[in-house]
């Protein structure tokens, strides 16, 4: 791909900025960065990008899930859709409203799609709101469409509809769609933070919907709408042909979303979202049974058949919280969440990381008890102007990663962070760890350029590798020489970036 002298500048001007931001107080002395880059890259062209999911693999290569609206994009010479077929990005805002998903994997090297396709209808699908891999390697994947002629399929669960949900199933090499179906009533319905699979393949899929018709199925906890909008869990047949079941949940007010789903072995599902409901239907003796204020989290867990709420419960204060993407699940059935946190009273845990509320909103993290009737911690982290945590994912020394996005010049950054000081423009990625029990932070750095940027999902690779994908506008996000693409595209390109521990 593209490359150019300013690669050359831009390293000299990224080891005076972290030299200087090495200069620290004898209380806080440098280190060396806990990580290095392996490799960086852009995907992008002349409109706006944002990969949202990333699933390494064994030999080190990276499926990466994104939403695109350029219609130059690296696709494979068997992509099933190797053009974008989206409506002409000047028609609506591309950063609201999206284009054509966009599924490829990522060699080891960073330096070339193996496998590449666009996958969208004439109108728009807005992100790859979830991906997945079935027991043979297949990829599932979600978005929610404008789109009335996606690629559904003969025996599809449901093959006509003027948007909503869409899921498939394609092959491991992206050349074919095994499957394809809508799931939606007569009005709108949008997958948000993700999807699950489980032991039979079977795929969870979560979200919002305002249709009084979206399709559920009996015997549920919620077959019906109880306000203008509601949250949703479907469970779709692992053929697409059908659903196991299908139920709403939510109260008699706004109901946003889902923002993630797990699964445990016994086939109980852990959603997580927010709500407006002061009537959520929270369960008794659940850690916070009240609803706290304008806008509360949300976390429950629902029996296999979703047939029955094994317990529910809020998470907020008095102003707006929203849970983000998504979920954790530990082997022992701890439930952790992250999000955005704009309470000055938001339930910090006695012994959690002291992170408050400093600026007008900050990011959260909390790990709810086995049992829901306590939060084993919940902290925030921020600064002066706020930040944003999504994705909690354990390492295996049980310290729990976060990543997000920034405003605040004054992240407290570690001694050890890849970098130190803010990037530049609206706003900078963030990427933090916290300890197993909360208490401390125990890694904390800035990632971006002079742009916005924002990092959307983490995963651990088997090497102990840690794969970073999101959106950036900066020039100079820190990408490397021979990767798949060194030059910034346009308005906003998506981003790949491979660490590996510093020796």
């Amino acid at each position: 791909m593209k490359s150019r002298t300013w690669l050359a500048i831009f390293g000299l001007a990224l080891v005076a900025a972290l030299a200087g931001a090495f200069v620290c107080s004898a209380q806080e002395p440098p280190e060396a960065p806990r990580f290095r880059i392996s490799y960086g890259t852009f995907i992008g062209g002349p409109w706006w990008e944002e990969a949202r999911e990333v699933i390494p693999a064994e030999d080190g290569s990276a499926l990466i899930g994104a939403m695109v609206v350029s219609p130059d994009l690296p696709v494979s010479d068997d992509a099933f859709q190797k053009q974008y077929a989206g409506d002409d990005p000047n028609l609506g805002n591309p950063g609201v409203y999206g284009g054509d998903c966009y599924i490829g994997r990522l060699s080891a090297d960073g330096s070339k799609m193996v496998h590449a396709t666009y996958f969208g209808g004439s109108k728009q699908e807005r992100n790859t709101y979830g991906l997945g891999l079935d027991s043979a390697g297949n990829i599932i994947v979600t978005t929610s469409t404008r789109s009335s002629d996606m690629p559904t399929t003969p025996g599809a669960f449901q093959r006509t509809s003027d948007g909503g949900i869409a899921v498939a199933k394609l092959t491991p090499d992206c050349s074919d769609v095994i499957w394809c179906t809508y799931i939606n009533g007569s009005r709108s319905a949008s997958p948000r933070g993700g999807l699950a699979l489980d032991s039979e393949d079977n795929i969870i899929i979560v979200g919002t919907t305002d249709s009084s018709d979206f399709p559920t199925t009996s015997g549920v906890v919620q077959p019906q709408l109880s306000g203008p909008r509601d949250s949703f869990v479907t469970k779709l047949k692992a053929d697409g042909s059908g659903l196991v079941f299908s139920t709403l949940l939510g109260g008699t007010r706004e109901d946003d979303a889902i923002m993630g789903a797990r699964v445990d072995a016994a086939g109980n599902i852990y959603v997580a979202g927010h709500t407006r409901s002061a009537d959520f239907p929270v369960t008794p003796g659940c850690a916070q049974p009240l609803f706290g204020g304008m806008s509360d989290c949300y976390l429950a867990k629902l029996s296999p058949n979703a047939d029955a709420i094994l317990y529910a419960t809020y998470l907020g204060g008095s102003g707006n919280e929203y849970a983000e993407h998504r979920p954790w699940l530990t082997p022992d059935g701890a439930f952790i969440l992250a999000g955005y946190c704009g309470s000055v009273d938001f339930p910090v845990t006695p012994g959690a990381y002291p992170g408050g509320l400093t600026g007008n909103n900050a990011g959260f993290l909390a790990k709810l008890a086995p049992d829901a009737a306590h939060f084993e911690f919940a902290t925030l982290l921020g600064g002066s102007s706020g930040a944003n945590l999504l994705m909690p994912s354990p390492d295996p020394d049980s310290n729990i990663w976060v990543v997000g996005n920034t405003s605040a010049r004054d992240l407290p950054v570690t001694p050890d962070a890849l970098q130190r000081t803010f990037g530049g423009g609206e706003d900078d990625g963030l990427l933090a760890a916290f300890s197993a029990d909360g208490s401390r932070l125990v890694y904390c750095t800035y990632l971006g350029g002079s742009g916005h940027d924002l990092i959307r999902s983490l995963a651990w690779g088997e090497d102990g590798s840690l794969y970073l994908v999101g959106t950036t506008s900066s020039p100079d996000f820190p990408v490397t020489a021979g990767a798949l693409q060194t030059e910034h595209g346009g308005n906003g390109d998506a981003f790949v970036l491979k660490l590996l521990r510093s020796e």
